[in-house]
């Protein structure tokens, strides 16, 4: 199987894991608050196809148990980060980003590598409200100096990025 057949296939399981995940089952487009819910509002974790995880043991989308990796800013916006996954080469990492401080994104943008991505697949988060998820690869060539990147665009479509080490 090519690289590229592994990368599409890769997407294609991501985009059908962020459909169908835990967030707003209602299908409306409509902005909507976490606050005004708890996790397992609105779904039953015994229904099929959410057997294999538990909330209440940090696994979250069947992830696995996420990692904090702390807060950054990123131009007037704070970000919490935790990661699941393996940080290994080509292996894929879920990412959940929170907004803690300061105005809403128009779009959260990550990638692992260095500043200007280069040979690096750049993701955007989905989500709204101040909570977005994201899943990216982790390059080939990664090694304990890359950094995963977080790149926000602020609702005037001016963008500002930051690093969060990620290394072992």
């Amino acid at each position: 199987m090519t690289d590229l057949t592994k990368l599409f296939l890769t997407s294609l399981a991501a985009a059908s894991l962020t459909l169908s995940g835990c967030d707003n089952e209602s299908g409306s487009s409509e902005k909507h608050d976490h606050t005004e819910h708890g996790d397992h509002d609105g779904h039953d974790h015994d229904a099929e196809g959410h057997e294999d995880h538990d909330h209440a043991n940090g696994d979250h989308d069947g992830h696995g148990t996420g990692v904090d990796l702390g807060s950054v800013i990123v131009g007037a916006t704070t970000l919490r980060v935790s990661m699941s996954g393996s940080v290994e080469a080509s292996a894929v990492l879920h990412l959940d980003i929170e907004v803690v401080d300061g105005p809403e994104p128009a779009a959260v943008r990550i990638w692992i590598g260095d500043e200007s991505g280069t040979g690096a697949l750049k993701s955007k988060a989905m989500g709204s409200g101040g909570d977005y998820h994201a899943d990216t690869e982790v390059p080939s060539d990664f090694t304990p100096e890359s950094a995963l990147w977080v790149e926000v665009e602020a609702q005037d479509d001016e963008r500002s990025a930051a690093s969060m080490p990620i290394g072992e």
